[in-house]
């Protein structure tokens, strides 16, 4: 396909093939700038790429900003998950960085080194925007832009960063589910369930569609919206009773099973709208995102909150997991408050367990562990009451609750703090 003078020309080669390439005339000579592409991709390097008067300039004008717009078109084309973060990384992080003046073909580490030494943010945010710097360098050494990648060997400095443990602070206890369902509107309760008994990512369950949808179950398509899963793979989801029940109350008659207000696809890396209202009617005092309910449904499936302790690998299974280590991490959490979990286990004074106390110095009366006894019961010990059929009754607008004690009597049915003052009751 010829162009204008001045610009760069593309044509099938050879011919028949539906590959393409682009050429552009430098230097008096005709160069080939691309080739063995999409007819789309080569339009846009088309594009992208103009006349010069020779192929020195050609390849050092182009900087590292302006090629990381084709690349991320590239990208997208491809079928890359989550382009639009992609983006926002890249145009924050490179573009608006010195960095993203320099022409591409000029680069060496002691550049990439000191835009790392600018990058500021927490340990994870700093370690993708430097993932997608090598990934874009590495494509510019296979376009021959660059002899060899200068980000390949760089490393982000964990020194000084939040444990990773700490991303799983927003996990909510059996105590503060019942609390959060308790303040979500009765038609959002489903999609809340939903989420936290599947533990399924944002993008799969808004791209979830009634064609998915199976015998207590759900198929996790290879092709999300167009994009790959993050797995890479089809993975096939089992229902518990409390996901099926959401599900049964999901919107009928549209292309989503969970569509936004008007019906439409809902607009992914956005919880549903009223989401930080909700966890604040329902006082828990610290930030709770969506996401945390995927943290939730993997640790309340360890611990044995929803009646069954899993194993690691059939946890990991469940929620899609690349190997069996990512999962781990849910069991180190469950091992680091462990600690809490024994100190918030109290026994009454009259109980038959507690042994006469051993003489003690005037002055030094009462327990030395009173302080932890005070401390609340995070995994262990939740007691279960008869205010369980109420609870799981009220969950949902209509119908019938299933009669399944590894799904509902001990899924959400925990309510620690009615167990607590019961036993107080009790023991006097």
């Amino acid at each position: 396909m010829k162009r204008a003078p001045g610009t760069a020309s593309v044509e099938e080669h050879p011919k028949g093939s539906g590959r393409y390439r682009v050429r552009a005339r430098a230097g008096g000579k005709l160069r080939t700038i691309a080739s063995k592409l999409p007819e789309a991709e080569a339009l846009e390097i088309a594009d992208a790429y103009t006349v010069v008067r020779d192929g020195a300039v050609l390849r050092e004008g182009l900087t590292l900003g302006e090629f990381g717009k084709a690349f991320l078109d590239r990208r997208e084309q491809a079928g890359i998950r989550a382009i639009r973060s992609d983006r926002s990384y890249w145009r924050k992080r490179v573009e608006r960085d010195p960095i993203g003046a320099l022409p591409i073909s000029t680069l060496r580490r002691r550049d990439i080194l000191d835009w790392r030494d600018r990058q500021g943010g927490k340990y994870r945010t700093k370690v993708r925007a430097l993932n997608l710097l090598r990934v874009g360098l590495q494509e510019a050494v296979e376009r021959e832009l660059l002899e060899h990648n200068p980000a390949r060997d760089v490393k982000i400095h964990k020194a000084g960063d939040r444990s990773a443990l700490e991303d799983l602070e927003g996990i909510l206890t059996p105590a503060e589910q019942v609390s959060l369902l308790d303040a979500v509107p009765e038609a959002s309760r489903p999609l809340v369930v939903f989420a936290l008994m599947t533990g399924l990512r944002q993008a799969e369950q808004w791209w979830l569609k009634p064609g998915d949808l199976g015998e207590a179950a759900i198929v996790v398509r290879r092709s999300v919206g167009g994009l790959p899963p993050k797995s890479g793979r089809n993975r096939t989801v089992y229902l518990m009773g409390p996901a099926e029940r959401a599900l049964g109350l999901a919107a009928k008659g549209t292309p989503w099973v969970w569509p936004a207000a008007r019906g439409g696809r809902r607009q992914e890396g956005k919880a549903p709208r009223g989401w930080r209202r909700w966890v604040t009617k329902a006082k828990i005092g610290r930030r709770i995102r969506w996401h945390d309910l995927r943290h939730t449904c993997a640790t309340a499936l360890l611990a044995g909150w929803w009646g069954r302790k899993w194993s690691l690998d059939e946890v990991c299974q469940h929620l899609g997991h690349s190997s069996v280590t990512v999962t781990e991490r849910y069991a180190r959490k469950l091992a680091e408050t462990n600690r809490l979990a024994v100190a918030g286990t109290v026994f009454p004074a009259s109980s038959p367990l507690m042994l006469p106390a051993s003489s003690e110095p005037a002055g030094n009366k009462g327990s030395r562990l009173s302080d932890l006894n005070r401390r609340p019961v995070l995994y262990e010990g939740m007691a279960q009451t008869k205010e369980t059929a109420k609870l799981l009754g009220g969950t949902f607008p209509r119908g019938n609750v299933k009669t399944s004690p590894g799904a509902w009597a001990l899924g959400l049915a925990y309510c620690h703090r009615r167990g607590h003052e019961t036993s107080e009751v009790r023991h006097g």
